[in-house]
């Protein structure tokens, strides 16, 4: 699994930015909900192309003959 950053940056308006990194597809929303709902209102919402991207799953399979 690759790890995942947040990164939150405020200026001197008291605007923040978060950037996301290290997730896919829609697990950055998943990511900052609790950080956006406690911060205020979403001014505008920049998706990165892994957020296009499928979440690489970690399962592995086999398969077994018997003979």
């Amino acid at each position: 699994m690759e790890m995942q950053e947040i990164e939150i940056t405020i200026d001197k308006e008291g605007r923040i930015q978060v950037k996301v990194t290290g997730a896919h597809g829609a697990d950055c929303l998943a990511i900052t909900k609790n950080l956006e709902d406690s911060a205020g209102v979403v001014e505008e919402r920049t998706y990165s192309p892994a957020y296009y991207e499928q979440p690489v799953s970690e399962e592995h399979s086999i398969r077994i003959r018997r003979y």
